[in-house]
């Protein structure tokens, strides 16, 4: 007895007709027929009957079926065993700064992986813009829309800032936290030095959880994303202003995997983290 004579059962049944199982298994029709055929010949039985323009089981086929489904489905599992593990991976360098790995990536990254047995990412932060044309990522993820790049790019997102300073606190009694000096020429920082004026910060990071932490003493005030801060919005403890400060996140890819399938499925992944900072403030 042959599998494929089985399989063609198993579709027929599932299809009620040759036509639409000889589609499902990529086969002519006439092939259909004649495997059909010689597994009736061998049974000595037939197996299904033409009724109302479909083909029904007949009560010797309905026998088969369930020993069948498990064949099959015991097959199905076996070839996506073997694929996993013939498959080689694919190794792709993304790169982004800290707190988007840690706040958007790193939560679901699991089930990206999972998804995706193929893939092998090695997830690289750095605080500086990643040079895409020295080849120093296949994807990453940045604030601003790149001046000039051989690469493709998306807006996928948008990142807004809140001031966040202890209630009732002295300003010239608060430690100021800001970014180091190379950074203080962004929107936010720039929002910053509006309110404190002529006052120097007193700690310097561009790590923005460790500045969270500082701001969480009560002791100090800074610049925080919305993702690091909405949840200090209704605190008593704290005053918690929206600054006019956005900043766009963009999803650069190199040129040649622009029609890739796997980076597509990646970069898709990647833009739907994003989604909801597009629909409207988080404060």
């Amino acid at each position: 007895m042959n599998w494929d004579d089985l399989r063609v059962v198993a579709a027929i049944n599932r299809c009620g007709s040759f036509n639409r199982a000889a589609k499902m298994l990529n086969v002519e029709e006439t092939t259909i027929a004649r495997r059909l055929a010689r597994l009736e010949g061998s049974l000595g039985c037939v197996l299904f009957q033409a009724v109302d323009g479909q083909r029904r089981p007949t009560e010797q086929c309905r026998a088969l079926l369930q020993p069948l489904v498990l064949m099959e489905q015991a097959a199905e599992a076996i070839t996506l065993q073997l694929e996993r593990q013939e498959r080689p991976l694919r190794n792709f360098r993304l790169t982004t700064i800290d707190a988007i790995a840690q706040h958007y990536l790193a939560p679901t990254l699991a089930d990206l992986l999972i998804a995706e047995p193929e893939l092998s990412l090695q997830l690289e932060t750095s605080d500086d813009n990643v040079d895409m044309a020295r080849w120093h990522a296949d994807i990453a993820i940045r604030l601003g829309r790149p001046r000039r790049g051989n690469f493709t790019m998306r807006r996928v997102g948008e990142m807004r800032f809140n001031l966040v300073l202890p209630r009732g606190a002295a300003p010239e009694d608060l430690v100021l936290a800001a970014y180091p000096d190379p950074l203080m020429e962004v929107p936010e920082m720039q929002d910053f030095q509006q309110y404190f004026p002529g006052r120097q910060a007193r700690l310097r990071s561009a790590n923005l959880r460790v500045i969270r932490v500082l701001v969480d003493s009560g002791r100090a005030a800074a610049v925080l994303p919305d993702f690091l801060s909405v949840d200090l919005v209704g605190d008593e403890r704290f005053q918690v202003h929206r600054l006019p400060a956005r900043r766009e996140i963009w999803l650069l890819a190199q040129p040649h995997l622009r029609d890739d399938p796997l980076v597509r499925r990646v970069t898709n992944w990647c833009a739907d983290l994003f989604a909801e900072t597009l629909a409207g403030d988080a404060v």
